[in-house]
């Protein structure tokens, strides 16, 4: 593929995006002009250092009620856009110093950016992925309290942060040992929390079972663990188990930025009760979807 088709492409995954949300009803006028600013952050091959976009990762919820774009890649080809779209989205000093101190603290891997809506509400901000990120220097850089402690473990994959008022900070950790035992220490992590999950239904999202938590101003607000590459029909079986209904929504969006497979599904647990997030990257494939039932 020359570099006009690769540059192509990017843009065509970008404009997918934007239409596979259009006629969402959690999708407001106003937001627009943030989701397209946010899109036009993301950089194009040429920008970065291997000559290919950053895969653009597209989440929504079961509902429909959550939809997520997110994406990453090398510091170099990232970092740069990011600083301007961050200073466009908001983010006061304190935002920028704590991107700076923590960058220059764990040199993470690979840095990106999100944003997120649910009704009436839409965030954004920035997330730092690499393995074995220290959570006690973490926290120390971020300023978080105990609920970090609690997590069970040393190190983090991934955190990510909010910009401007009241930001969540969001925590992904890894589960070690065999699927049995991800599943026990899921649930354990689940009940530190204040949070139950069913073993049938984690079950359905595979074994390759990470966990992730975040929290707002100290107070945990949601816990989960997500399934990577779970299957074609794991959206479903986990929609079934946990007895939430799989809008068609996910399927129209799913087709509509023309995803190879799912890449990951999410069983989230909060204080009004369990949602499913499913999650495919843009631009990734196309045929027919995969979480059809």
């Amino acid at each position: 593929m020359d570099v006009s088709e690769i540059l192509s492409t990017a843009l065509a995954a970008k404009l997918a995006m934007q239409m596979s949300v259009s006629s969402l009803p959690v999708i407001e006028e106003w937001m627009d002009t943030p989701l397209t600013r946010w899109l036009d952050s993301i950089p194009l091959p040429m920008e970065m250092p291997g000559g290919e976009s950053p895969p653009m990762l597209v989440s929504i919820g079961s509902d429909a009620n959550l939809v997520k774009w997110s994406a990453g890649g090398a510091p170099e080809g990232i970092i740069p856009k990011l600083v301007e779209y961050l200073k466009r989205a908001g983010a006061v000093p304190g935002d920028f110093q704590r991107v700076d101190e923590t960058g220059q603290a764990l040199e993470p891997g690979e840095v990106g950016s999100w944003i997120e809506v649910r009704p009436g509400v839409l965030a954004t901000g920035w997330f730092f992925q690499d393995a074995g990120m220290p959570l006690a220097r973490l926290r120390a850089l971020l300023g978080e309290g105990e609920w970090m402690e609690q997590l069970g473990v040393t190190s983090c994959i991934r955190v990510a942060r909010g910009i401007a008022k009241d930001p969540f900070v969001d925590v992904t950790i890894e589960l070690a040992g065999d699927r049995a035992a991800r599943l026990v220490s899921a649930g354990e992590l689940f009940r530190r929390f204040g949070f139950a999950l069913d073993p049938a239904v984690a079950a359905a999202l595979g074994g390759e079972l990470t966990a992730g938590v975040r929290a707002r101003g100290g107070t945990v607000e949601t816990v989960r663990v997500t399934g990577a590459l779970p299957g074609g029909q794991a959206a479903a079986a986990v929609c079934a188990a946990a007895g939430v209904d799989l809008s068609p929504a996910v399927n129209i969006v799913e087709r509509s930025v023309a995803a190879r497979e799912v890449m990951m599904v999410d069983l989230e647990a909060t204080r009004a009760g369990s949602s499913v997030i499913v999650s495919f990257v843009a631009g990734s494939g196309g045929g027919p979807a995969s979480t059809a039932n």
